[in-house]
């Protein structure tokens, strides 16, 4: 089978160009594993740099062929939007590589490769009420959206709070976002963002919050903005419990298809 290994390194860290070259070997057997569930991510030390690298898993059998032809990998699109993001000013931990390999035309493997970031804790835990000045952290985050992502034109289509990574400095919170690869560009209006705040899963007092405060940076209505951010929120709950679901009704008959062999 033909083999093909397509990679990208970030001007200047050229010198990790061969390192990258081999990434999949290096993955493999060598780092530190610190996530591990649908993706892997692990962090590895190189000379004074501590760089985080993503592994993507195998992608379905329609994306195998887009991903080529039509989309380009993960790996490719979170290194393209990061450069994208710094240049307008949004922080995401600095891209420095990605790797795909590609088998007989169709993609097997992703890489992203990012300097590692030292984050306190993640939007999760604030939403879970695990850590102090709750409120003030909310606030600045929703203002950090508003003027980072939305007067910028960036849509993150994967907004759910274990993205949002946050350092605690002083009396600052500073945001750094991650998961890059599904991303819109274009203008944003005060409907379209509302819907960044629909993945949270959090309860109705933090959602008032949220909208409220949002309202008040587009100068609207904060009523309305609660109204739509709550019917925002239940249908997302509700597409999740169908696709809960659908998913258990699907292992189900696999189940009872093994069992009829």
């Amino acid at each position: 089978m033909k083999e093909k290994n397509n990679y990208q390194t970030a001007p200047e860290f050229q010198e990790l160009e061969n390192w990258v070259a081999n990434l999949r070997v290096e993955f493999a057997q060598t780092g530190q594993t610190i996530f591990k569930s649908r993706n892997e991510v692990k962090i590895f030390g190189k000379g004074d740099r501590i760089l985080n690298v993503k592994s993507f898993k195998f992608p379905n059998l329609v994306n195998r062929f887009v991903y080529v032809y039509f989309r380009g990998s993960k790996a490719a699109r979170s290194f393209a939007y990061a450069e994208k993001l710094l240049k307008l000013g949004v922080p995401t931990p600095q891209p420095v590589a990605y790797a795909e390999y590609i088998r007989s035309g169709v993609l097997k493997e992703s890489y992203y490769v990012s300097l590692h970031f030292k984050y306190d804790f993640t939007l999760r835990e604030v939403l879970n009420y695990q850590i102090s000045e709750r409120d003030r952290i909310l606030r600045q985050w929703v203002a950090f959206t508003f003027e980072k992502l939305h007067k910028n034109g960036i849509f993150h289509l994967d907004y759910s709070p274990g993205n949002t990574l946050i350092r605690h400095d002083g009396d600052e919170y500073f945001f750094s976002l991650i998961d890059l690869n599904r991303m819109n560009f274009g203008e944003i209006d005060f409907e379209k963002g509302l819907q960044n705040f629909r993945q949270l899963d959090t309860d109705r007092q933090t959602l008032e919050l949220l909208a409220t405060e949002y309202a008040l940076l587009n100068e609207k209505d904060p009523g309305l903005a609660m109204k739509k951010l709550l019917a925002l929120d239940q249908k997302n709950k509700n597409y999740r419990h169908r696709k809960m679901k659908w998913k258990s009704a699907f292992r189900k008959l696999i189940r009872f298809g093994r069992a009829s062999e």
